[in-house]
């Protein structure tokens, strides 16, 4: 092909054309959530993500690649973000933020865990249920 006959195409397909290469790059290297999960005071949510096709590429030996996202409700702010893990054997979610089990951490599928995460049942907090506070009069 000649570029003389380039030039004679319509700006409105290079237009197209440009953004279907930016729609299918963002698609292939954006992971889509899954399933999200929320801790036992709605303080916290662990988002299951399903692995972009970029990871699924980089993490071939996995059957089933996925990764977490753990945040803060209220104000929404991310705390944390794992690798890439294969969830082929299963997932499990356990919340040890508070007491009888008060290590600080989220543990999120084999070989996930958070750690260093606040309690939920704090002073400030107020909040109905936790052992170590009164609801707001």
């Amino acid at each position: 092909m000649k570029l003389s006959n380039l030039k004679k195409v319509p700006c409105i397909v290079w237009c197209l054309a440009l953004n279907a290469c930016v729609l299918l790059g963002w698609r292939a290297t954006t992971p889509t959530l899954f399933n999200s999960y929320n801790s036992p005071h709605y303080v916290y949510r662990l988002e299951m993500y399903n692995a972009s096709l970029w990871q699924r590429i980089v993490h071939y030996d996995q059957k089933d690649p996925a990764l977490f996202r753990l945040y803060r409700v209220d104000p929404r702010e991310l705390l944390g973000e794992s690798e890439v893990v294969d969830l082929s054997g299963g997932s499990s979610i356990d919340w040890q933020l508070d007491p009888p089990v008060q290590a600080n951490k989220v543990y999120a599928s084999p070989g996930v865990v958070f750690e260093n995460i606040p309690s939920e049942c704090t002073e400030a907090a107020q909040i109905p249920g936790c052992p170590n506070t009164k609801p707001p009069e």
